[in-house]
């Protein structure tokens, strides 16, 4: 309804009522009155011109009061224009009729003035509050819809790294909600310095074909559009370029474009067309920045992934080349130590036969630094197999009591080395356990290894026991009374090539591998590695694996 002036039709077949009334409601303010002779011609001009209220005869030849009103009703953009029949016949019948046709009211001839200007006040009044709650209601319905876009939009931006798809769903959903035709999203190549068309909606195949051919002439528009970084518009397009030109001949003439922005540049554009010129209200550019901004983090998820996709791939084959590498190069000096430890062995035991008496010792030093150096390189082979998944199990069913017994028959001559007491505790009965007996004992011997070398007249311990509880498992712990660890150095301890501090390092050596590969041989059998230590009161390193027959 016009704020102003209300727009009144008067629809009577006798000249002088319609003059009568038009002049009265003229006196009473009501300026914008139109009349018209018949129910025909009323229903032609309320079809082309909007109407607040309907002052309708019932008696006229051709189509009478009640034809027009049921008319009326039953079209969907006449039916909220409220109508006040009036007649010369004040029956009850005629009353109700209009009524349950869907008059707004009734006024009989000849009018009291009074009662006129309350009754066609009041249903203005009614109609100004229903055009008030129906303009209201459109609000809230667009605005639902706007959040329930933005909701599949941002679903699709968490829950997708499909670029193109993304931008598929925001360019479809920006044109709908956006009341326009065709809707575009462009993506700036940094390389080729252009905007590339991307996504698309609501554009024919010649549409698409029309601005792939002249892509430059597009990029060049779009971009002078989204130099200022802010949303451009035109409302009536005129042929002063080469797109302008061919949009035009598609039969496009209002255009609006949001610039992507990142945080120091432009990453790219989205573009809605509109055939019928006109500006676009702020609502809708307001709609389209919150979908331009929701494109850009679309963008910049899809890259970054790109990216950690690609530092993955070169990640993962410098991982391989390492451990090809380690693995080629422990192979080649694996010969020639082996042959070093059998020679050495060799003269150190057959001194009297050689004439080397006085080098005994110097070949022991040999025998020793080559063992140890074998070691470290059986260590770093192992690594690099697990890591390239290449170290393969061998689990048979093993009787834990002879093979701990072996155990600790080679871990006696460790333990002596700094003055270490070893003690043993297995239970009975222990059982058999399905494993890999040589990574076992690799296992133990790390653990004990590793015990000794940070004890100094202490005791070092090992306990063997099965726990049934719900699952069996075979629970084998060492103990020591060393040095023990805070809990920043518990932190790191497994980690590959790290140790405990540097100070540790350089105090009693390695290279930090050892636990490490306890750790995934451990876990390589279903099993892990625990620890628990307090600096000056040693630890206890604990490793449990599934268990086998009792």
């Amino acid at each position: 309804m016009n704020d102003a002036q209300p727009a009144l039709l008067i629809v009577d077949d006798i000249e002088d009522n319609r003059f009568a009334l038009s002049r009265r409601l003229a006196r009473q303010g009501y300026l914008d009155v139109t009349t018209v002779a018949d129910g025909q011609q009323a229903l032609e001009l309320l079809a082309s011109k909007p109407f607040d209220l309907v002052l309708l005869d019932i008696m006229m030849p051709k189509l009478n009061g009640y034809e027009v009103l049921e008319r009326m009703k039953a079209e969907s953009n006449l039916r909220h224009i409220p109508v006040i029949m009036i007649s010369a016949v004040d029956e009850l019948d005629s009353v109700v009729k209009c009524i349950e046709l869907g008059a707004e009211d009734y006024l009989p001839k000849p009018f009291n003035a009074t009662l006129l200007r309350a009754r066609v006040a009041a249903s203005l009044e009614r109609k100004r509050l229903h055009d008030q709650v129906t303009a209201r209601t459109r609000q809230l319905t667009q605005s639902v819809e706007e959040l329930r876009a933005l909701g599949e939009v941002t679903q699709a931006v968490s829950s997708t790294l499909d670029l193109q798809t993304l931008l598929d769903t925001i360019v479809a959903k920006a044109t709908q909600l956006s009341g326009t035709e065709a809707g575009v999203i462009y993506v700036f190549d940094e390389a080729t310095r252009q905007f590339q068309l991307r996504a698309t909606y609501g554009m024919t195949a010649e549409m698409v074909a029309v601005i792939k051919e002249h892509h430059g002439d597009f990029s060049e528009a779009v971009c002078a559009a989204t130099q200022r970084r802010k949303p451009d518009q035109v409302a009536d397009l005129q042929p002063s370029s080469r797109a302008n030109e061919l949009v035009l001949r598609l039969g496009f003439h209002a255009r609006l474009v949001v610039p992507l922005l990142a945080t120091d540049r432009i990453m790219g554009a989205l573009v809605v067309r509109r055939k019928a010129p006109g500006e676009f209200p702020n609502n809708t550019i307001e709609l389209l920045q919150t979908f331009a901004a929701q494109s850009v983090l679309a963008i910049q998820n899809a890259r970054l992934f790109a990216e950690i996709e690609d530092k993955g791939r070169q990640l993962q084959l410098a991982s391989q080349n390492k451990s090809q590498f380690l693995s080629s190069m422990s192979h080649e000096l694996r010969t020639p130590l082996n042959a070093i430890i059998g020679l050495t062995d060799m003269m150190a035991t057959n001194v009297a036969r050689f004439g080397t008496e006085k080098a005994q010792e110097p070949l022991r030093r040999v025998h020793n630094a080559a063992t140890h150096l074998l070691g470290l390189i059986n260590q770093v082979l192992d690594l690099s197999k697990i890591e390239a998944g290449k170290l393969e199990l061998a689990p048979e069913a093993v009787a834990l009591a002879p093979l701990i017994d072996e155990v600790i028959g080679t871990a006696q001559q460790l333990a002596s080395q700094n003055q270490n007491r070893l003690v043993v505790e297995v239970e009975q009965n222990l059982g058999t356990l399905t494993v890999d007996p040589m990574r076992l004992r690799q296992i133990l011997l790390n653990l004990l290894s590793n015990a000794c070398k940070f004890t100094k007249n202490g005791e070092v311990s090992l306990w063997a026991r099965r726990i049934v509880d719900g699952r069996d498992t075979i629970e084998l712990a060492v103990a020591d009374t060393g040095i023990g660890m805070t809990p920043e150095q518990l932190g790191k301890l497994f980690q590959e090539f790290s140790q405990a501090e540097a100070s540790t390092a350089k105090k009693y050596g390695g290279t930090g591998l050892g636990l490490a590969i306890t750790r995934k041989l451990a876990r390589m059998m279903g099993g892990d590695v625990t620890v628990a230590s307090e600096p000056g009161k040693g630890s206890v390193f604990t490793v449990r694996l599934p268990g086998g027959v009792p």
